[in-house]
């Protein structure tokens, strides 16, 4: 019984406190805030981080890891047989890179003796990129990269003479690299 009439002497002191609800507004974004300004586990796992140099995607590799991924799929598609794939690029990975900007202003008036004045104002912007040390070496921040658009794909399957198994192929690579059928040929592989 002692429990149920403190709960409710807290609630009717609770109700008589004026813009409660502002309060309570207040208190959920600071919390919110909180939970969303707190560091999530390890954050140097992901693909953009520009202190490991394991990230940094070369052409060569980026070209690797899609044909890898699409010699997976098609394999699996029925009747494909053995399947392998060449992808060529149109360009190289175009890193994006952080960049400092230096600006000054500066601004003179002279005033002649005539009361006549004179005004100059000089602006000065300087850029460089932003430099971080890793095992001993500098290098630029790196804040993404664009990988290149694909130029051409072959695809050599030992199913491919049935024109089914082709046409499926065909799909597979133009919903899976978005690119034109023009872009890309099937052959049997011999």
């Amino acid at each position: 019984m002692a429990k149920d009439t403190n709960m409710s002497k807290w609630l009717t002191k609770l109700k008589n406190i004026k813009h409660i609800e502002v309060y309570a507004v207040i208190l959920l974004a600071v919390v919110v805030l909180a939970i969303w300004l707190m560091p999530m586990g390890n954050s140097s796992q992901t693909s953009t981080s520009p202190l490991d140099d394991a990230n940094l995607t070369t052409t060569a590799e980026y070209a690797l890891q899609l044909e890898t991924r699409l010699n997976n799929v098609l394999s699996a598609i029925s009747g494909a047989g053995e399947v392998q794939c060449m992808i060529t690029l149109d360009g190289e990975v175009e890193r994006v890179l952080a960049y400092s900007n230096d600006e000054r202003n500066s601004s003179t008036e002279n005033t002649t003796s005539s009361g006549s004045s004179n005004s100059t104002s000089t602006s000065t912007s300087n850029k460089e990129p932003i430099l971080i040390t890793v095992n001993g070496s500098s290098q630029p921040l790196v804040l993404y990269e664009i990988m290149p658009d694909i130029k051409g794909i072959v695809v050599v399957a030992s199913g491919a003479g049935d024109v089914r198994v082709k046409l499926d192929i065909l799909k597979a690579v133009q919903a899976l690299l978005n690119v034109q059928s023009s872009q890309i040929e099937i052959f049997v592989k011999g």
